[in-house]
């Protein structure tokens, strides 16, 4: 048997000393630094978002898909609620003179003491769809989540027109803020105050919508979540304006669309030389393409329009429909999103929040891409996004994109380093293909889609159906098509015409 041996004891006192001092040593030295990601939920909200066009909006409701995130502005905090808008630059809360207190959440800078006035009726903002919001300048300390923003610029409404019942948090470039349009100077908005105070280590974000039944998704500030995506986040160049040579908006190259039929194959809709300069808004429900290539995709899956010129289908034949629109970015080394049909169509509501319906008895819902008659560049809103996961970097003037995964609960997050270091391992940069902001290209091959055309077997008209029983008036429909098949036949009899048609 080996000898026993005995180690004499330390002193308590001394065993207390050493061991504070190892601690401090390990945790000076040692400790990783605290990650800079800002993690916030987003919640939809049924009310109306950001459209790009005003047709019918006395009597709908684009709620389906507006997505907002809770925050404070002023000492002591004042709750405010704000839509999340990746296609505007400012942020704006509402003030007291244009605010019910029983309809939405309003900003009074005279009960705050960190508040300080910039510039008095110096804010001037129109959207796409003809709303406007004027107001002042100001300063104050803005709260998201946990942490605090000193001394951020955003706007006060002092008046608007048709905006609905929350302010905006734009989150865009600087150089596509409201001030510019008058020549002005760009001021530092949320994202770049975030970076100035070493909140976040770089000026870039992601976004996760999630699906179309949730009523939460998700924003990083500074990082990314690599649980949300599938496969590799492909980055690709944004697009400078054709005109000023700046960077204004999230817009990238859109190159590809095609249809995939579970029984079917795929299809293109677009010829191999299609670039088209896409905005990816979030602050926009539906999607807004060119005519030509929408009138071709309607076609295809038995769109119906009413007289005011909005697209709808039946929400359960879409539903249960397996297909996917495919969308392509950046070329041939870009990516593609597959976008399935249950998740492109949300449901169609009037301005009480009640389902549309059709006179077959089903719900009606919005097509998820409607034509794009005034604007451009063509706008991918809330109903592509939400089968994106979408990192914007403002820094590396890139937006990096990825499938996303529906409804995940895990969760890991990645910081995005400062522009001084190197790109993220788990990202390949891709230039994407050359497309200027305002171009619109789309081939089409004479005679190929000629036999795309479905028969008209059924026509019906969208009414309104609400819990008390009142009724909103719609317009006939204009295009026709088979409730009982819907996209299902008209989908296969139009991939095969196609297939017959190129041999």
């Amino acid at each position: 048997m080996a000898p026993s041996h005995s180690y004499p004891k330390m002193p308590a006192w001394k065993a207390t000393t050493l061991f504070v001092i190892l601690t401090f040593v390990l945790l000076v030295s040692g400790a990783p630094e605290q990650s800079k990601v800002i993690s916030l939920p987003l919640y939809r909200n049924k009310q109306r978002s950001i459209g790009k066009r005003d047709a019918a909006a006395v009597s709908l409701n684009y709620a389906s898909s507006a997505f907002w995130l809770n925050a404070t502005v002023g000492t002591p905090p004042q709750q405010v609620k704000l839509q999340v808008d990746t296609g505007s630059s400012d942020a704006w809360v509402f003030g007291p003179d244009v605010c019910d207190e029983n309809d939405c959440d309003y900003y009074e800078r005279s009960k705050s003491s960190t508040s300080s006035l910039i510039e008095e009726e110096g804010f001037l903002i129109s959207y796409g769809d003809g709303s406007e919001v004027a107001g002042d300048y100001v300063s104050d300390v803005f709260r998201v989540g946990s942490l605090a923003v000193k001394k951020m610029e955003f706007a006060v409404a002092t008046a608007q027109s048709d905006v609905g019942t929350m302010g905006i948090m734009g989150i865009g470039f600087d150089t596509n803020e409201a001030i510019t349009d008058f020549g002005d100077k760009p001021y530092r908005n949320i994202i770049d105050s975030m970076a100035d105070q070493g909140l976040i280590n770089s000026r870039a974000y992601s976004l996760w919508l999630n699906d179309l039944e949730s009523g939460e998704g998700n924003i990083l500030f500074g990082g990314y979540d690599t649980e949300k995506f599938q496969g590799n986040l492909t980055p690709i160049a944004i697009q400078a304006d054709e005109e000023s040579g700046a960077i204004t908006t999230m817009t990238i190259p859109w190159t590809s669309l095609s249809i995939t039929d579970p029984t079917q194959g795929t299809i293109s809709l677009t010829g191999d030389n299609f670039t088209e300069a896409a905005l990816l808004d979030s602050g926009t429900t539906l999607s807004y393409i060119p005519v030509d290539l929408y009138n071709r995709l309607a076609s295809i899956a038995n769109v119906y329009s009413d007289s005011d010129g909005n697209s709808y289908v039946d929400c359960e034949i879409v539903q249960e429909y397996k297909g996917t629109l495919n969308v392509g970015f950046g070329g041939s080394n870009g990516t593609v999103i597959p976008v399935p049909f249950s998740e492109f169509c949300p449901p169609m509501l009037d301005v009480d929040g009640d389902s549309m319906t059709l006179n077959n008895g089903h719900d009606a819902c919005w097509f998820g891409f409607q034509p794009n008659v005034d604007f451009e560049p063509t706008i991918l809103g809330d109903t592509f996004l939400r089968s994106a996961y979408v990192v914007y970097n403002i820094d590396r003037k890139e937006i990096a994109i990825a499938p996303t995964v529906f409804g995940s609960d895990k969760t890991n997050i990645v910081e995005i380093d400062a522009p001084s270091s190197s790109d993220n391992s788990s990202w390949s940069l891709t230039s994407g293909a050359a497309v200027q902001q305002t171009a619109t290209t789309s081939t089409e091959t004479t005679g190929v889609y000629s036999s795309m055309t479905i028969t008209a077997l059924f026509s019906y008209t969208p009414t309104a159906t609400t819990t008390n029983a009142a009724e909103t008036s719609r317009g006939a429909a204009t295009s026709t098509g088979t409730p009982s098949s819907g996209i299902l036949v008209s989908l296969a009899v139009s991939i095969m015409s196609l297939l017959l048609a190129l041999e």
